[in-house]
């Protein structure tokens, strides 16, 4: 069967996109019959942005004053689509266009579950990733969702390429590429900025091997560093300051904390106007010159304001959050658009049956390989902290329950003792000869939960020495 493991996966990889195209007709149907092109508020806001660049007009939503609301990487994806016409059929093929991304995730996570578990897995996983409920809606509705799950899983492969290199120069070089997938990834969702960071401040506390560490952290900084440059140059041409990714951080802080505040989004952030109106009243009676755009000024305000109250009200803060995380890891999701009962039922199901099977996998490569299962966790870790300060959403935690696939492959293929698909799953030990992060050079291992332990290999799984 090993001969046919290929074959299997690539007829997944056809059977995702079909599913994917089928949702899409149907909920494409489904707009044109309530008279309008898209069902999702945020939708509409990434389209006027791709028809201003498909238009040659400046990247402004709305007037002048709004010319870093969103990063430009899935706006400019759909740019070229927006010149098609008639507006419906432009939008018809936006959502092919996600079916194809929804589709390439896919193949990417596949790839991460072949490294953990060996060929059965990957084809368990293709299996779980094709047919599953959100990672198909996110690749429907027009959101930059269906460019950022390619992207995320691009770079978690590329930083486990990077750890696991045998060669300095190969370490770097995976770094910088990760680096760059890191920050198209931030274009695309601003949300991601601080993942780099946050991975490179576990793996100095956990592991003993900082030096490599910080090698790959330099490198990855850099290669995400040259691939925001001309975002971070044009932000700073507009407002005279450096602006790490949008002008949209201050409000979005703000929804989440507040006087008020229920851990959920203010659909449409009606309170914006109070505070548009509040920097527009002191901007007419400044006598100074006025710092940066209004756009710059709003942002600021409303940062400020927030983190003020945060300062004043720390337990309604505590408060805040821990509803944010039942939010996020609600077992029942929210009703609004997708709020049908056999949708909320499929995702409910679907993600707690992934979850069980990922830590179960996750048990087990404790002793075995911690560091292989620890990469899958970290965006679910990053993402539930983020928005347990922002806002907290079931479709926060989409993303990163699509890692976890490769977990939950992996393990069902264990559990149902597969191991003839395919060879060996691929070590994250670099090659003979050279000394392998967690075990020092005296042979005795020594795991941290970055760093693998050792292990002999058996059929398609690794099998620890118990």
């Amino acid at each position: 069967m090993k001969g046919n493991a290929r074959y299997y996966v690539a007829i997944l990889l056809l059977l995702a996109f079909v599913l994917r195209l089928g949702a899409a007709a149907y909920w494409h149907r489904l707009a044109q019959s309530e008279g309008r092109l898209f069902r999702l508020g945020d939708s509409h806001s990434y389209w006027t942005l791709a028809s201003q660049l498909g238009a040659g007009l400046p990247y402004e939503y709305g007037s002048s004053e709004s010319r870093i609301f969103r990063a430009p990487l899935y706006p400019m994806l759909l740019a070229p689509l927006t010149r098609l016409s008639g507006p419906t059929a432009a939008v018809w093929w936006a959502r092919v266009a996600g079916c194809l991304l929804g589709t390439l995730s896919v193949g990417l996570v596949v790839l991460l579950a072949r490294r953990l578990g060996g060929m059965c897995a990957a084809v368990v996983t293709a299996a779980l990733a094709a047919a599953y409920p959100s990672a198909i809606g996110m690749s429907i509705v027009v959101l930059s969702e269906s460019l950022f799950m390619p992207l995320m899983v691009g770079y978690l492969l590329l930083w486990q390429s990077a750890w696991s290199a045998s060669q300095r120069s190969q370490t770097l070089l995976y770094a910088l590429l990760a680096g760059g997938v890191a920050g198209a990834a931030v274009l695309t969702r601003p949300s991601w900025l601080l993942f780099v960071p946050f991975v490179f401040g576990l793996g100095v506390f956990f592991s003993r091997h900082r030096g490599r560490h910080v090698a790959v952290f330099v490198a990855t900084l850099l290669g995400l560093s040259v691939v925001m440059a001309p975002w971070w140059i044009r932000s700073a041409l507009i407002t005279g300051h450096f602006v790490p990714t949008t002008l949209q951080v201050g409000p979005s802080l703000y929804d989440g904390l507040h006087a008020g505040a229920t851990g959920a989004s203010d659909e449409g952030m009606a309170f914006m106007a109070d505070i548009i109106a509040r920097q527009e009243r002191d901007d007419a009676q400044s006598t100074q010159s006025l710092a940066s755009t209004l756009e710059y000024r709003i942002n600021d305000r409303a940062q400020r304001e927030a983190l003020a109250w945060a300062w004043e009200n720390p337990l309604e803060v505590l408060r805040l959050a821990a509803r944010k995380f039942s939010r996020i890891w609600s077992l029942w999701p929210d009703g609004g658009d997708l709020g049908s009962t056999p949708v909320r039922l499929a995702i409910s199901l679907s993600c707690f049956t992934v979850l069980l099977l990922a830590l179960h996998y996750a048990a087990w490569m404790i002793r075995t390989n911690t560091w292989f299962s620890f990469i899958c966790w970290c965006p679910c870790i990053y993402f539930t902290l983020l928005h347990m300060v922002f806002v907290g959403s079931v479709r926060y935690r989409e993303p990163a329950m699509f890692v976890l696939l490769a977990l939950a492959g992996s393990a069902m293929a264990r559990l149902f003792r597969c191991r003839d698909l395919g060879s060996a799953p691929e070590s994250s030990e670099p090659k003979p000869g050279i000394p392998k992060p967690g075990i020092p050079r005296s042979g005795n291992p020594e795991s941290t939960v970055l760093e693998p332990k050792a292990g002999r290999v058996h059929g398609s799984a690794a099998v620890s020495h118990e």
